[in-house]
């Protein structure tokens, strides 16, 4: 169990507090979201009857219920205690993991370096779109010369005019950030740093006991950092996917060792921001041949494993599952696989063959897990029993194959085949919520809405100032409060150089309102191609 979940009975839940985990899975709960701010009595009563504990993480709860428990007084007083406290802030930190992987550093126009840290998730964005990376022998460059945002016609540059609110302090200042949570003093004490007046002993902290203080960040990383850091794992994970199917379609024999050790970092970085790897799936597309269509599929369905708390090793063969298990439509006639039309029901039974041509191949393959071939198996076996190839329905499927088959439809909708358009995010799962205790578990459907979110990652919201904006992470513990890149002005004129706002930090429009989000928005509805935002 992690540290910072603290286990909680039913009867001393107050408002306020993260609930974390359950006495029980999610799947058993009516809860739309996994984790969450308990905010109000029906929440409330309902824990109360479902579950006898739960999980509280004091670090995403809000109120008085941020800090831990108040605590016993002890007749042994430690001076050099130290007063920890969380800063609400998105500005990236030093993780460890920086430390195992590639140098990354952001070159600009003016030929200067910056580390990914102090770059922003535009440029970042239109570096991996455009292909201006360079990897060298010291590591990998993104080269932004022809994204760098050059100043408006007003002299406003376009971060000054979305400038990202990230704590209640200015710029990361401690001093500052103190000041904003704690509250106007009359007495003042001189800041270390630039003699100015601070408050005198906020919260009950005296002069003297400041030097204690310990500022934390948010353990999230930015979703740019996480996609810099993990690209050399994506490429890598694009040629070996690439290479498999090249040996299948040579009958070579398959060799998974490089997979899996990238599946390995894959699993690790979903962990820390699944939705980097989600986005460099929807930038690098690899023209949606077949191992580009597996690989996405991969991603999505560890994302999705590891949201839904499965153990680490499942996670990984879950990924290893998502880029096998349409193997087999090697051996399908591409006249059947690429038919711009509904296939007649000789071509329809000609391509379910693919899942028993897959269990060929695999089965003279070394090293593949048994569960990662029964989730091949049965990934097209449906909830009411009409999917293939055995007809098995409801408990009959393992529920590891029906999170594949749920998967494996969503990238279907969502991606562009032979015989139809691909739909908008949004879209895709309000077709899927039609499919509940249909072809997919109502439960397992409503826990996919809930990873995906209201406003899932890349999809576009109208602001209440009217400016347009692609959703770029979501916020772990404000769901309707993700991060959001601007794209378009209030006259819907484009924004040559887009600024993001981090909307969990409540940053204020120029009329004083706090931005909020109004409504989903297709591209389509705007007379917009969906390609120009990246989305």
């Amino acid at each position: 169990m992690d540290i910072s979940k603290e286990k909680t009975f039913s009867s001393q839940l107050q408002f306020g507090m993260f609930i974390a985990e359950l006495d029980r899975p999610w799947l058993d709960s009516p809860f739309l979201l996994q984790g969450f701010v308990l905010e109000d009595d029906e929440q409330m009563q309902t824990l109360k009857q479902l579950c006898e504990f739960v999980y509280v993480d004091r670090t995403k709860s809000i109120g008085e219920q941020f800090s831990a428990k108040a605590r016993v007084n002890v007749a042994i007083k430690r001076e050099a205690s130290p007063i920890t406290i969380k800063q609400t802030s998105s500005q990236p930190k030093k993780s460890p993991y920086f430390s195992s992987t590639p140098k990354v550093m952001v070159k600009t126009a003016n030929n200067q370096k910056k580390t990914i840290q102090q770059s922003s998730f535009f440029e970042i964005l239109s570096a991996i779109k455009k292909g201006a990376i360079t990897q060298t022998k010291d590591g990998i460059v993104f080269n932004v010369s022809s994204v760098s945002a050059p100043a408006t016609s007003n002299g406003a540059t376009a971060k000054n005019k979305h400038e990202e609110h990230t704590s209640n302090g200015k710029n990361g200042d401690t001093f500052g950030f103190l000041k904003g949570l704690f509250g106007n003093k009359k007495e003042k004490l001189k800041s270390p740093k630039n003699g100015t007046a601070v408050d005198d002993d906020p919260f009950g902290i005296t002069e003297s006991e400041m030097y204690r203080i310990q500022v934390y960040q948010n353990e999230v990383p930015r979703v740019e950092q996480e996609m810099a850091v993990i690209y050399p794992t994506y490429e890598k994970s694009q040629l070996a996917t690439k290479e498999m199917f090249e040996a299948i379609a040579n009958k070579q024999n398959l060799d998974i060792s490089t997979v899996s050790e990238v599946l390995d970092n894959m699993v690790d970085s979903i962990s820390r921001t699944p939705d980097a790897l989600m986005w460099l799936a929807k930038l690098k597309d690899a023209d949606n041949v077949a191992y580009g269509q597996a690989l996405n599929v991969s991603i999505n369905m560890m994302a999705f494993s590891s949201f839904l708390a499965l153990p680490k090793v499942e996670i990984k063969e879950m990924g290893l599952a998502g880029l096998l298990q349409d193997v087999g439509k090697i051996k399908i006639p591409k006249s059947i696989l690429l038919k711009n039309a509904k296939l007649t029901s000789t071509e329809f039974e000609i391509a379910k063959l693919h899942i028993e041509e897959g269990l060929r191949i695999l089965s003279q393959t070394a090293d593949i897990p048994a569960s990662v071939m029964e989730v091949i198996a049965q990934h097209h076996e449906r909830f009411d029993g009409t999917g293939y190839p055995d007809g098995l329905d409801s408990e009959n499927i393992k529920i590891r194959a029906q999170i594949a088959g749920l998967i494996d439809t969503y990238c279907a909708l969502t991606t562009d085949r032979s015989y139809a358009k691909s739909i908008h995010n949004l879209q895709a799962l309000d077709e899927i919520h039609q499919m509940r205790d249909k072809l997919f578990s109502s439960n397992l459907v409503d826990q996919l809405i809930q990873f995906f979110g209201i406003y899932p990652v890349s999809s576009l919201v109208e602001l209440n100032t009217g400016e347009i904006a692609v959703v770029i992470q979501q916020n772990q513990v404000r769901r309707l409060q993700p991060r959001v890149m601007v794209v378009l002005a209030p006259d819907k004129s484009r924004n040559e150089f887009p600024a993001t706002l981090d909307l969990l930090n409540a940053p204020t429009t120029p009329e004083g309102d706090v931005y909020k989000i109004v409504k989903a928005v297709s591209a389509d509805s705007l007379g917009l191609n969906a390609d120009d935002f990246y989305i």
